[in-house]
């Protein structure tokens, strides 16, 4: 009794034990889980943390600087280009098609060309010049793709590449010109250079080329880092960032409304003289300040062609020519200057027939005698023959020289010819004396006599011509220049304004009359020159006008040469070039240019 009393107590004190033993153990497991899922997750926080992602680089590549006219168009401008690839193994081959059908909607591509590059295997590149409105368009396609499932991760070589999706990004840079043939050739245009895989523009001719280091790219954009799930790099502080610095922007002098009046009244009197060129120009006659240097000759800088060759070349600055009589006022003021010559005084003309060495010179108007100054009015050559001959050889090339010939004008384009003049040995000459006094024996370009011509209504200053008004810096502030440093005396203020009188006559009176336009003070120079061929002077001809239009404010230098005129009976400047001048002034008072005196 006593035995089994103890055993059953023994028993029930036996029970409480086990039981505290468990809970024991129990608890000691559950702090041991915990203990352990607190070293995880603090192993997690503390130690470098790796994402489930790969690393990737973007490259940003910076612009060419934009092109302004002075009245504010974008004249040339850059868009990025962008590239397109997707590995294959990414898509998911039960979904080839749909993958193929959305993708030819969305970047444009034709069906079959997308199903012809996808035979490929490993990374294809679909295309290499998205514009940016597609590449957004096939960034949101992305997102889809990913979000229905067309793209997969997959197992190679033992491991799992995650999902790539399509790779957009910049390829290289075009160049656009959204106003056709406008401003050209001075515009200029660029030529594709490949760089590490990258399209960069590069400018050949026109401001384009003069300006190309202002205006190309300085830095390229980089950067490299982890991506997320969106394929976006983490901008977290192990990514790598480098700033993309684009080229400068240039804002020309150039109005383009007026500029564009001008191009039409070329192109309408190209069409009716049957010319080979016509080229024309205005500057402001006391900074040099280009407001147009147009040509009927253009060419669209986006889509040039073996056609538009003969086109590029800006032959205000890039084409000499013999000058004819538009030279004559520049031969009398160095007369007047040195006071060789007296306006008033009389020269036998000999009736419009003189010999000169071995050549016979005739003048359009025939007259016995002639006072100096309507030598100039009235374009006798014979006149000016016996006039030159009172400068020696050292005045006369000196007296050349002092306007700009056979020197570069420093105009801010490329590719500038000097022209030529006669030597100051060959200026000994008799002969030559006479030949170089009414335009032939020496070459101009069109911008050496428009810059010439301004002496004569600035009071007697050889400017600088130039067509960058002012530059945008990177950061958006207006960055001026100061132009009429080189501005050089080359006649006493007397001279200047009386060239300026006589060539007033010369509008109202002689042969530049169909340049005259009411209220606007009109002066000028015309001239007709024969084109050498093989040596020899044939049938074709160069007609021009130089002079000046002016009102009570402003002064500008007005400049027209047609070249080679095919109409018979039309090749007299007074018959091509001064109705194009006339034009040109009445266009510059409808932009607001000049305002008519009352």
């Amino acid at each position: 009794m006593h035995n089994s009393d103890f055993d059953a107590n023994t028993q029930s004190q036996n029970v409480p034990q086990s039981r505290s033993v468990g809970i024991a153990v129990l608890y000691l497991l559950i702090v041991f889980f915990f203990l352990l899922l607190l070293f995880v997750v603090c192993f997690k926080i503390f130690s470098p943390r790796k994402l489930p992602t790969i690393i990737m680089s973007k490259k940003e590549i910076a612009q060419r600087g934009t092109i302004y006219s002075s009245d504010g168009f974008n004249l040339a401008s850059s868009k990025n280009l962008y590239k397109v690839s997707v590995f294959k193994k990414s898509i998911d081959p039960d979904k080839m098609d749909l993958f193929i059908k959305l993708f030819s909607i969305y970047s444009g591509m034709d069906e079959y060309y997308v199903r012809k590059k996808l035979e490929n295997n490993g990374n294809i590149i679909l295309s290499y010049s998205l514009n940016p409105n597609t590449a957004l368009n096939l960034k949101q396609l992305n997102q889809k793709f990913i979000k229905y499932g067309i793209f997969r991760s997959y197992e190679e070589n033992g491991r799992i590449v995650p999902k790539y999706g399509l790779d957009i990004d910049i390829s290289g840079e075009s160049r656009e010109y959204l106003y056709n043939d406008l401003t050209e050739p001075i515009l200029g245009y660029t030529n594709k250079l490949e760089s590490d895989g990258f399209t960069m523009p590069k400018g050949v001719k026109g401001v384009e080329k003069f300006y190309n280091s202002i205006l190309e790219s300085k830095q390229d954009g980089y950067y490299k880092g982890y991506r997320d799930i969106g394929f976006n790099i983490i901008l977290s502080r192990d990514a790598i960032l480098k700033r993309r610095i684009d080229g400068q922007n240039i804002v020309l002098t150039i109005p383009l409304k007026l500029q564009k009046k001008i191009e039409n009244i070329l192109d309408e009197s190209a069409k009716d003289l049957e010319s080979k060129e016509i080229v024309a120009g205005i500057m402001d006659s006391n900074t040099g300040k280009i407001l147009v240097l147009a040509s009927n000759q253009r060419f669209d800088a986006k889509k040039i062609t073996s056609d538009d060759y003969p086109k590029l070349n800006a032959n205000v600055v890039e084409f000499s020519f013999e000058p004819g009589s538009i030279i004559k006022p520049i031969i009398y003021s160095m007369l007047l200057e040195k006071r060789l010559v007296n306006p008033n005084e009389i020269f036998n003309i000999y009736n419009g027939i003189y010999k000169l060495g071995s050549y016979t010179i005739r003048d359009s108007i025939r007259r016995q005698y002639s006072s100096a100054e309507n030598i100039i009015v009235f374009s006798s050559n014979i006149g000016m023959i016996q006039m030159a001959q009172r400068l020696d050889e050292q005045s006369y090339y000196d007296g050349l020289r002092s306007f700009g010939f056979s020197l570069p004008t420093n105009i801010d384009l490329p590719y500038e010819k000097d022209g030529l003049i006669p030597s100051k040995s060959t200026l000994r000459s008799y002969v030559y004396k006479g030949s170089v006094s009414y335009g032939y024996s020496l070459r101009v370009t069109f911008l050496q006599m428009l810059r010439a011509y301004a002496a004569f209504s600035n009071n007697g200053y050889l400017v600088t011509p130039y067509l960058r008004d002012y530059t945008i810096s990177r950061n958006n502030k207006k960055i001026d220049f100061n132009h009429t440093n080189d501005s050089l005396m080359i006649l006493s203020p007397y001279t200047a304004d009386r060239m300026q009188k006589t060539l007033i006559k010369t509008v109202n009176e002689g042969t530049a009359k169909q340049t005259r336009v009411d209220g606007i003070i009109v002066g000028g120079k015309t001239g007709t020159a024969r084109v050498a061929e093989d040596g020899k002077y044939g049938e074709n001809y160069i007609g021009s006008f130089f002079g000046f239009a002016k009102d009570e404010k402003s002064t500008y230098t007005i400049g027209v040469v047609v070249f080679e005129s095919n109409v018979r009976n039309s090749y007299y400047a007074s018959q091509t070039a001064t109705p194009i001048a006339n034009k040109i002034i009445k266009a510059m008072i409808e932009e607001g240019y000049l305002k008519p005196i009352e």
